[in-house]
C-alpha cells in the first residue's frame, strides 16, 4: 500500500505492487487496466498529488469490484484510506477502513489485518485520540529484552514502533526508550528504508532539543529534511520545516522560524495539507507577534478564528 506518515506513508507502498506483477498468467483487460490505475494512483500520492491519487484509486476500486476481484477491492480500500488519511479526510478513512476489514475477516484474507490495524491506530492518532492509539498498537508491538526487539520487525512492525514512539513525546512517557528502541528495531531489521530513518532522525533531535542541545537537534533535522527533498516526500518535507520552525522559536530565532514557517505551509498548501497549515499558522501569529508585525498577526488571528481554531 502507500506513509504522513504519517507517519509512514511510502514505507509501505511494496505492498499494493505484490499482487500486481511477476505472474506469468495472462490477465483479463479489465484486470491490467485497474492495476495500472493503482499503480499510478501510488506515484501520485508519492508526488503529493493526493486528490489524483484518490481519483486513480476510485477508478481501479470500480474496475476490481466489476469482475469482484475481491484482493484487488481490498487493496483498493486500504489506499483510499491512506488517501484519506493524508488528508485528514476522517470520515472517509474510517468508511474505507470498514469495508477493507470485512474483507480482511475472510479466509485467505486475513493477513492484512495487521495492516489495517496500523491504519486504525494512525486514524486515532492523528486525532489525537493517544489512548485508543495506544490500545491499537500494542497488538503490532514486538516484545522487547530492554530496548532490544527479540526478533525482526517488518515494516509494519516498525511503523507501528515510530507511531509508538510519537505517542511517547506526546505524553511524555518514555521518549528516550521508545527512540532507542525504534533505532534498535530499524538496526536489525535492515530495512534500507529512507523514509523509517529520517523519521528516526527527527526523533533523535526532539531529543536532544530537550536537552537543550540546540546545533545538534539542528543537524538532525537538516539531515532528515535533506533525505526528505532527495526522496521528494513533500509530507516529510513540511513536517521537518515545521519542527525546524519550532526548534528556532526555541532559540528565539524569530526571523528563521518565521522563514520555516512558511516554507512549510507553501509545501503543505501545494499537497493539500490543511491540519498542518492550521498547526503552522499557530505558531506564526506569535512569530510575527514578536517580530513587531502585529498587524500581520491579527490577520492570521482573524483567519484561524474564522475557521473556529483561535479563540
Amino acid at each position: 500500500m502507500i506513509r504522513k506518515l504519517f507517519i509512514s506513508c511510502l514505507v509501505l507502498c511494496c505492498f499494493i505492487v505484490a499482487g500486481c506483477g511477476g505472474d506469468s498468467v495472462i490477465k483479463p483487460t479489465v484486470v491490467q487496466n485497474a492495476e495500472n490505475y493503482s499503480n499510478d494512483g501510488l506515484q501520485a500520492f508519492s508526488e503529493g498529488d493526493w486528490k489524483r491519487a484518490e481519483n486513480l484509486f476510485r477508478r481501479a476500486l470500480s474496475l476490481y469490484q466489476g469482475v469482484d476481484n475481491q484482493q484487488g477491492v481490498l487493496y483498493s480500500h486500504i489506499n483510499l484510506v491512506e488517501v484519506a488519511l493524508a488528508g485528514s479526510d476522517y470520515p472517509a478513512s474510517q468508511k474505507h477502513l470498514m469495508r477493507a476489514s470485512e474483507i480482511a475477516k475472510r479466509a485467505g484474507f486475513q493477513h492484512y489485518q495487521s495492516r489495517i490495524t496500523l491504519l486504525s491506530a494512525q486514524s486515532e492518532l492523528q486525532q489525537q485520540h493517544y489512548v485508543q492509539a495506544e490500545k491499537l498498537l500494542q497488538l503490532l508491538l514486538p516484545e522487547f529484552d530492554g530496548v532490544t526487539p527479540v526478533s525482526t520487525s517488518d515494516m509494519i512492525v516498525l511503523s507501528a514502533i515510530a507511531n509508538q514512539v510519537k505517542v511517547a513525546f506526546v505524553t511524555q512517557r518514555d521518549e528516550a526508550k521508545w527512540t532507542q528502541r525504534y533505532a534498535n528495531a530499524l538496526l536489525l531489521s535492515k530495512s534500507n528504508s529512507p523514509a523509517l530513518e529520517n523519521r528516526l532522525l527527527r526523533f533523535q533531535s526532539n531529543l536532544l532539543q530537550r536537552q537543550q542541545q540546540y546545533n545538534n537537534a539542528e543537524s538532525y533535522l537538516q539531515r532528515a529534511l535533506s533525505g526528505y527533498k532527495t526522496m521528494g516526500f513533500r509530507k516529510g518535507i513540511a513536517a521537518t520545516l515545521t519542527e525546524l520552525g519550532q526548534l528556532s522559536i526555541a532559540q528565539r530565532h524569530w526571523q528563521k522560524a518565521l522563514s520555516y514557517f512558511t516554507r512549510s505551509n507553501d509545501v503543505s498548501r501545494f499537497i493539500g495539507d490543511v491540519d498542518n497549515v492550521i498547526h503552522n499558522t499557530k505558531y506564526l501569529v506569535k512569530v510575527e507577534s514578536e517580530l513587531g508585525n502585529i498587524e500581520r498577526s491579527n490577520r492570521l488571528k482573524k483567519w484561524l478564528m474564522e475557521r473556529k481554531i483561535y479563540k
